[in-house]
């Protein structure tokens, strides 16, 4: 194995390791603990309030790990010419999506308290907020992290497609 190539096998499992911390610590976050620190009010504020500290030390080390190695790899696969049109189209639908999802967990993290002092305190009921409160918030952030890795899969899988032909 060449130089080159145990960098790029460090950047790949550096890209990787970023996103399954990040989305995996998320999916812990919705799954395990935001439902027992509803059970558990007394100590829920203090527990969640660090909690919340110590994973976004790990959300913003992630961000800057996978737009570094995100890129790396970028140019490793789009400068041999071997990547065709649906690689690239499925490569910038990937970029989009991420680029919203780092927007959107930086914007939470930037919210104001006084924004939150405003917002609603009852719910809206229905099957539509309902639905919409399911796939926005902390949750959208799931769901964007879970559809990329898939999108990442299909990436591979087209790039494995060109180097056959």
């Amino acid at each position: 194995m060449s130089a080159s190539d145990t960098f790029l096998l460090v950047v790949r499992w550096l890209h990787l390791l970023s996103a399954a911390a990040w989305v995996g610590g998320s999916l812990f976050y919705l799954l395990v603990l935001r439902p027992a620190l509803r059970r558990a009010p007394d100590s829920s504020g203090l527990l969640g309030a660090a909690t919340a500290t110590e994973f976004r030390a790990v959300v913003e080390t992630a961000i800057f790990v996978l737009l570094a190695t995100g890129i790396v790899l970028t140019f490793n696969r789009l400068t041999p010419g071997i990547a065709g049109v649906p690689y690239v189209a499925t490569l910038g639908v990937k970029i989009a999506l991420s680029v919203l999802m780092f927007a959107l967990a930086l914007g939470r993290r930037n919210r104001s308290p006084i924004l939150d002092a405003y917002a609603p305190r009852t719910p809206a009921s229905g099957r539509f907020a309902r639905a919409l409160r399911a796939v926005s918030g902390y949750n959208a952030l799931v769901i964007l992290g879970i559809v990329i890795f898939l999108v990442s899969d299909l990436l591979k899988v087209l790039y494995e497609s060109a180097l056959e032909k």
